[in-house]
């Protein structure tokens, strides 16, 4: 690939070779992972943003050497959507630069703050009786280092953990929590516990343990040039990071598409039947697809959608998850289920339409190697798994790629596909209604909205980073840029929660405005695509008029800015009544007199 990617960038073609360029993964040749890198600086801007879709400014303050890491966070973070300018602080000064409120830092403004700290940055004894008084000063020796960031940069913080390490000079009483090890020990748990708002733990205890602990480190290496990290763990844990960014932001992909014969039971149900495809207890491959559904199904509960696309009749693919006792995954776990004889590039641009989620949003599991291939080649948006041959890997093969990556589970995560069950309830409605407005009417909507708040702040902020459709501005923020928002008297804020008689849909609309003089400028105004249509955004207009009445505003300033996705609100300032005031090439500028008395359209809520 390596050769692949040089000839094109030679040639010009920018473009092929940013394909290449994001296939790149942390498992290939140390010389490929470095030449990627490198040229990522080198692609025209217009060729990155056209394909990534998210700009931020990552600073890393290094505990150790940083260099050699910060172009392979670059480029797997473009694998998840990101495209990242870098700040780096210099060897060692990562605490001087918080402390300081570093000028540099201040000027470079950024999103995220990664704090690359390891073991090495510890002040631990060997050994110690009086060991929690050594854990609870390097406790709160970083938890204090954490929120005066915060507080002084006002952004989102990414910080590590701390490795345990190899070398065991006190043999097998190193599990005692007197030991330097036993310490890290407690000190991970402890800021686990303790971390701030707005800071998120890396976890490279846990990454370390996978790499390998006698790779994780290499002494030489650090006495050199002070790498905390080996050059062969790196990838590992650039991947990891950008993984956890791109959750921070969006990225996470929000569907997995499952093949089910021999890849939810082994065998093909077709024709093995019910009783003779390998699923449970006694049975080697058997337990390993069991594994496998129960990983799958962990992924659904903290609010991954599930899909199937199988190539099977109906109702034989159906059949185990309703008959079979030993299926772990249901029917009722499935947000959208294809089984037909048709082409699987097909069934995915019907999963992708019916969930009403982009096909970038998926992730296609399937053991054929050919179907895999097929999507590889007419649906390069969607992300493929390799999937080993041996089921008792396939858990493996998911959990590494660092596809689902979360920050946050909250309530409407968790309800995710019981909402997508309710809907269809509301389609049936809809479908059996006389018209549109009668639906609406018999619907009972009720909503509650509230001004944006630490109560909702997580959820208002992942709506920010994943609503895409009705979006007007697709401007993304971070947990630390909404808390300053909720904070600043100037900011209208409005969250709203919607239910009828079906169900709740959670927390679905956000509006954010700043108010300069006599005007309401709208800077954030985005809506879930699951409610289109009901009205949502008529009384999100009200609420927002009473607010300029109250305040003597005179006017509101809203901003439509195009993407690829939010086409469906191009009209939505003139559908409200807003005349166009101006555009230019990022958009077009839109004014509603606060007293001209535009009436606007009736809807169907009750508050």
């Amino acid at each position: 690939m390596k050769a692949d990617i040089k000839r094109l960038m030679k040639a010009g073609r920018y473009r092929e070779a940013f394909e290449l360029i994001l296939q790149v993964k942390p498992t290939d040749a140390p010389d490929l992972l470095e030449y990627a890198a490198g040229q990522i600086q080198k692609l025209p801007d217009d060729i990155v943003s056209a394909r990534v879709g998210t700009k931020k400014r990552l600073a890393v303050l290094g505990g150790a050497t940083t260099s050699f890491l910060t172009p392979l966070i670059q480029l797997f973070a473009l694998r998840r959507g990101l495209s990242l300018d870098v700040y780096e602080s210099d060897f060692g000064l990562y605490e001087q630069e918080i402390w300081s409120t570093s000028p540099a830092l201040r000027q470079f403004a950024p999103d995220v703050i990664h704090i690359h700290v390891s073991s090495r940055n510890l002040t631990l004894p060997a050994y110690a009786d009086d060991h929690e008084r050594h854990v609870a000063e390097q406790g709160q020796r970083f938890v204090d280092l954490y929120r005066a960031a915060v507080e002084r940069f006002g952004c989102t913080l990414l910080v590590n953990n701390f490795e345990t390490e190899v070398q065991r000079p006190y043999g097998a009483l190193d599990v005692a929590p007197q030991t330097r090890n036993g310490m890290i020990r407690s000190l991970n748990e402890l800021l686990a516990r303790t971390l701030p708002p707005q800071v998120y733990l890396n976890d490279v205890e846990q990454l370390s343990a996978i790499c390998g602990k006698s790779r994780w480190f290499d002494a030489r290496l650090w006495n050199e040039t002070k790498t905390a990290v080996s050059f062969e763990c790196q990838p590992y844990y650039a991947d990891r990071l950008a993984a956890t960014l791109g959750a921070l932001f969006g990225r996470s992909k929000k569907c997995l598409v499952l093949d089910l014969d021999n890849t939810l039971w082994g065998g093909v149900i077709g024709d093995d039947g019910l009783r003779g495809i390998h699923l449970g207890m006694g049975q080697p491959e058997g337990e390993a697809f069991q594994q496998f559904q129960a990983y799958v199904k962990a992924l659904k509960d903290r609010g991954i959608l599930l899909a199937v696309a199988s190539k099977n009749e109906p109702e034989n693919a159906l059949s185990p998850f309703r008959e079979h006792d030993d299926m772990i995954l249901r029917e009722s776990d499935i947000s959208c289920f294809v089984a037909n004889w048709e082409p699987k590039d097909g069934s995915l641009v019907q999963i992708a339409k019916r969930l009403n989620i982009g096909l970038d949003s998926l992730v296609f599991f399937d053991d054929n190697p050919v179907e895999r291939e097929l999507i590889r080649g007419s649906l390069p948006e969607v992300t493929v798994i390799d999937v080993p041959e041996d089921p008792s890997l396939f858990v493996q093969a998911l959990d590494t790629e660092n596809l689902f990556d979360t920050v946050s589970v909250t309530q409407e995560d968790q309800t995710r596909t019981a909402a997508l069950q309710q809907n269809s309830a509301r389609e049936d409605l809809e479908a059996r209604a006389g018209n549109y407005e009668d639906f609406l009417r018999e619907l009972g909507m009720r909503a509650v909205a509230e001004p944006i708040s630490e109560r909702n702040l997580i959820r208002v902020t992942q709506l920010i980073n994943k609503t895409n459709q009705f979006n007007l501005t697709t401007q993304r923020m971070t947990e630390a840029e909404v808390r300053v928002v909720v904070q600043n008297p100037a900011f209208y804020t409005s969250a709203t929660r919607l239910d009828d008689k079906f169900g709740s849909h959670g927390l679905i609309s956000v509006v954010i405005g700043r108010v300069t003089a006599d005007i309401l400028t709208v800077e954030n105004w985005l809506m879930s695509c699951r409610v289109l249509k009901r009205g949502v955004e008529i009384m999100e207009m009200e609420r927002m008029l009473a607010f300029c009445q109250q305040q003597g505003l005179r006017l509101i300033v809203g901003r439509y800015l195009p993407t690829a996705k939010n086409k469906l609100v191009q009209e939505h300032y003139a559908e409200l009544g807003f005349r166009e005031a101006g555009g230019d090439d990022s958009g077009t500028t839109w004014h509603f007199d606060v007293d001209g008395r535009v009436p606007l359209p009736t809807h169907h809520i009750l508050t």
